[in-house]
């Protein structure tokens, strides 16, 4: 592990992140409907743009370095 950075591992876990709540997404297991299903799809896809913020911030440190 020591070729790897902690940021490059951040990566990987926020990119996973992000696939997973593209499948809850896409799966809505709860079966919400309507109002519901608007709030919760808006709430994942606002953690969606904040794994994305952060792997864009992290990839900008990694070239820094």
């Amino acid at each position: 592990m020591s070729d790897v950075s902690k940021g490059e591992v951040w990566i990987v876990v926020l990119h996973e992140i992000m696939m997973h709540i593209q499948k809850f997404v896409d799966d809505n297991p709860m079966d919400y409907k309507k109002k519901e299903l608007k709030a919760y799809t808006t709430g994942l896809g606002m953690v969606a743009i904040l794994c994305k913020r952060m792997i864009e911030d992290i990839a900008g440190e990694n070239r820094v370095e």
